[in-house]
């Protein structure tokens, strides 16, 4: 169980069929991403940026969804193609109206891998807790 967290913990986590990350949504920006063979790493650039796609490969229109990770503890980055963004919005609309835990899976659909997101129910229910402050004291 340890190793499957730190291999999780990531900053682009990308989980095997099967597992899921529990993950809370900061923010989505659209970009356009193509890989850079002289760099050897896929770039993001913005929308209105001006970038000659003679210099990159497989250039194409992505959204980049920033998330917290709880096993990370930290802030992670999931790429995501505009079907994908949907059922993501899907599923934070749900997350709004009726609450739980948002978890970030893949699942394989033919010969092809999905990012996929599961609106589960919130295993801990937190409450505050009132003392007085005469107990305090």
């Amino acid at each position: 169980m340890n190793d499957k967290r730190s291999r999780l913990a990531n900053y682009r986590p990308r989980p095997e069929t099967g597992e899921e990350i529990p993950i809370q949504f900061i923010e989505m920006e659209e970009k356009i991403a193509g890989w850079a063979p002289e760099l050897k790493r896929t770039i993001y650039l913005d929308k209105a940026s001006e970038y000659d796609p003679e210099n990159f490969k497989r250039v194409r229109e992505v959204f980049l969804l920033k998330v917290y990770n709880w096993f990370l503890d930290g802030i992670s980055v999931i790429e995501l193609k505009p079907e994908e963004r949907i059922q993501f919005e899907d599923i934070l609309n749900d997350h709004l109206l009726y609450g739980g835990e948002v978890r970030y899976t893949r699942k394989k659909q033919g010969k092809k891998i999905h990012n996929c997101f599961l609106l589960a129910e919130a295993p801990i229910t937190v409450r505050a807790k009132r003392i007085a402050m005469a107990d305090i004291l």
